[in-house]
């Protein structure tokens, strides 16, 4: 009996929370491919979650766990492809301390294919939306340029819950319960080698 609580005890102090480095990320200034104008304003924003699992400097697709930009997951969006709607990370990779590169977006269409739409950031390069129906069509894009800001950091976050520490009174009432079943244990093994 007490080998088996003092393993319980020690697999739950095992399972401790997993440390996941999540990195927020920004650019800032984008030329509007449409106008030429320099928009200073303009900003697109992310984040990502993971680590550099084999150690090559580098985290790359298969070693993150979210990617986030400007509020939509692309790496979870990909479960909810289908023949319609295809969304997803196409490329990623992020050099620790250095440049982030990555192609991600969406698109959808209907089954005649005469509504088509579809928003895709490619970093370095630029990020575009579209929009072609058999009335009309648009077409927006905003490029990148040697004025465009690249900001990046980090912090820690938890993959699992960090275990909460009990109050004293806790410890009391564990400690009494844990009494309580003990001796529960060896009133019955008294009682049945008494038989």
């Amino acid at each position: 009996m007490f080998k088996t609580i003092a393993f319980a005890t020690l697999i739950t102090a095992s399972c401790g929370a997993h440390a996941v480095t999540t990195w927020t990320f920004s650019y800032t200034g984008f030329q509007d491919a449409n106008t030429g104008v320099f928009d200073t304003s303009r900003a697109l924003q992310g984040s990502f979650s993971g680590h550099d699992i084999n150690g090559d400097g580098y985290v790359k697709k298969d070693e993150i766990t979210s990617f986030f930009v400007n509020g939509m997951d692309y790496l979870g969006c990909a479960g909810n492809s289908n023949d319609f709607y295809q969304c997803g990370t196409e490329a990623f990779q992020y050099q620790l301390g250095g440049a982030l590169d990555f192609s991600a977006g969406e698109r959808g269409s209907d089954p005649e294919g005469s509504f088509r739409s579809g928003h895709y950031y490619i970093s370095g390069d630029q990020e575009f939306d579209y929009s072609f129906t058999p009335f009309s069509s648009s077409y927006n894009a905003y490029l990148w340029t040697d004025q465009t800001e690249f900001a990046i950091g980090k912090g820690i976050v938890l993959d699992a819950p960090v275990l909460t520490v009990p109050e004293p009174g806790t410890w009391a009432m564990l400690a009494t319960g844990l009494l309580l079943v003990t001796g529960a244990a060896r009133r019955r093994k008294t009682a049945a080698v008494r038989r």
